[in-house]
Parts: C-alpha cells; structure tokens; sequence
C-alpha cells in the first residue's frame, strides 16, 4: 500500500507539473479573481484601491495537499493614468515538501487609443524563494517490493534554499465589451535548481479575453450590476509554459449581487499521449458583491484520471475589496470589462 501511495504521489506531482517540463506556475481556476497575478497590465485597472486575499487548495483528500496563498494590493494614480501594484504569494507542495515565496511589483500605464479603445502595459520584477526540506523526502532506492524500508537514501542533497530575481511583463487591449490580454512571464528564466546545475524556469505566455453581452435591462441598480443591467460574459485563457499548456474556457452570469460561472480546463484534442488525454478540470463558481467588497467560491471537478485516486478536487477563495475614488484633473478613461470590475 505504501508504495502505491508513493507511485501516485509521482503520479500527481507530473501530472501537476506537466509532462515532460521541469516546472510550472501556480494555477487557479479564479483566474480574473487574482487579476495581479494574471497580467501586471491589471495593476490599477480598478481606478480605485484594490486588496485581494486568494488561497487555492488543490487534493485536500491526499496527503499530497498543494497550498497557494497570495496576498496582493493595487493603486490607481488618475493623474498620470499609471497603476501600481504588489503580490505577495506562499505555495506549499505537501507531496514533495517544496515550499515558494513570491514578493512581485508592478507598474502599468493606460492608453486611450480612440474613442472605443484603449491598451495597458503593465511590468514586474520580483524576488523567489523556494525551499525544500530533504528530511521528509523519500527516494526510490528507500523501496523494494515490499514498499518503503527503514534504509537511509544514498541520494545526495543539494542546498535547501534557491532565491533568484524574476521578471515579467504584459498588456491587455480593450474596450467597454471585450478585452484581450497577453502576459510574458519569466523573461529572464531564472535558474531555480537546488543542486547547482542548470534547471531554467521556462517562461510563460498567457492569452486571455471575453465579451460582455447585456442579457437584462430590467431590475433595479445594485452594488454589482449597473443600472440593473445582468451580463453574460464568456471568458478563455490559454497558457503555455515549456512542453506544456492548457486551456481554461467557460462563462461567468452576473445577475443582481451574485455571480455564477463555470468553465472547462483541458485541451481534449490534444493528448500528452495515447493513454494519458489532457482533460483536467470542470470549475464552478459562486460569488457574491455587497458594495465594494466581493466574495468568490469556486470547486474543480477533477475529470482526468487522478479522478478515481479521490482527490478531493480543489477548493478556492476569494475576498477582494475596493475602496477610494482616486481625484485627478483628467478624463477618466473606460475599465476592463472584466467579472470582477462589474
């Protein structure tokens, strides 16, 4: 039973990271939730203060429990149309003992472009560092048939703390219906090996975008709707890091204070194999907005194989919370249509 348990712990954590790339980036099913984390070209497109509190639990049913935790804030300067934001993020890997720590800043500009249009470009530079306590590993010549032994590994250790510098950029073009974004991450592919050699973090493009079609003019103006307007808005993200990507496509329902989605994350006519297809996930999302702050609660239906090891799926939340109404001697130009932004 132990070394059952064990080849599904190195089942799920490829399966995480993707087949046949070294490393990936921490994944949520909220994605215009943690919009700082999205695109730095988000960095202030609030017009208003923004706090986001974000935690992600991936496989609460295993012991392999993956935590992700961020933390971020963003400001809005109307005079200079500039934005600035940080995320703070903690990510636990309960199945490899692998713990990160994110601290990023961002900067973004807003360009009216016509009267209908108008572009961000957003930067980042941040600090990582990832640890790893090699105690609670085991490796495989710690097993026979019988599973694991009490035979310590003769497996060497390499340091337990990697810190190094991260660079990222992005822009997202818009209008008061649609938007389109596109986010570069990891320019600098950092090293990130525990052993000296070299192990570069692959960079990450990230495309994302959605319409927001009015489905309802009756009702009466509420903290989420405008005018009691309800919108449907069908939103995608495709992502690509190293030998693996993924897709996240679905829709979210305003309706007066509450918000409902549910989207697909896979790509079903590309397979990693001929056994193994690229089905994830089925997302459903609940969210609700009372005035400025906004409450989002989102479960993964897990469709892939990892499906019959009972996972648990992955919960996550979200609270973010909009305050000030930044003065400035300039026209404000239009916001993101985004979910979150309604």
């Amino acid at each position: 039973m132990k070394q059952a348990t064990a080849y599904l712990f190195v089942f799920m954590f490829i399966g995480t990271l993707g087949i046949e790339s070294s490393a990936q980036d921490y994944q949520f099913s909220q994605f215009y939730a943690n919009i700082l984390y999205l695109n730095p070209a988000f960095a202030g497109s609030a017009h208003k203060n923004r706090v986001i509190l974000h935690q992600r639990l991936q496989w609460p049913a295993l012991d392999a429990t993956y935590t992700t935790s961020v933390v971020s804030f963003d400001h809005y300067f109307a005079n200079t149309r500039s934005g600035v934001g940080t995320i703070v993020s903690r990510d636990i890997q309960g199945g490899t003992n692998i713990s990160s720590t994110d601290i990023q800043l961002q900067y973004s500009y807003e360009l009216s472009i016509s009267e209908k249009y108008s572009f961000r470009a957003g930067l980042q530079a941040g600090y990582v560092s990832r640890n790893i306590n090699y105690s609670l590993l085991t490796f495989p010549d710690q097993y026979n048939t019988g599973g694991l032994t009490s035979n310590a590994s003769t497996e060497p250790y390499g340091v337990d703390k990697k810190n190094y510098l991260d660079l990222s950029s992005g822009g997202v073009f818009y209008s008061d219906k649609f938007w389109v974004g596109l986010a570069y991450s990891h320019m600098n592919t950092p090293n990130q090996s525990f052993y000296g050699e070299s192990s570069p973090l692959p960079s990450k493009y990230s495309l994302t975008g959605g319409y927001k079609f009015l489905i309802s003019k009756n009702g009466h103006a509420n903290a989420l709707t405008e005018k009691g307007k309800s919108y449907l808005i069908p939103t995608a993200q495709y992502k690509s890091q190293g030998k693996s990507d993924q897709l996240d496509l679905g829709a979210y329902a305003l309706l007066n204070n509450t918000m409902l989605g549910v989207w697909y994350r896979g790509i079903p006519i590309k397979n990693y194999s001929k056994k193994i297809m690229n089905n994830e996930s089925v997302v459903v999302l609940i969210g609700y907005k009372f005035k400025q702050l906004s409450l989002g609660y989102s479960y993964d239906f897990t469709v892939s194989k990892l499906t019959t090891a009972k996972t648990g799926g992955a919960h996550e939340f979200n609270l973010t919370f909009l305050f000030g109404n930044p003065k400035s001697r300039n026209k404000p130009l239009r916001r993101i249509p985004c979910p979150e932004f309604d």
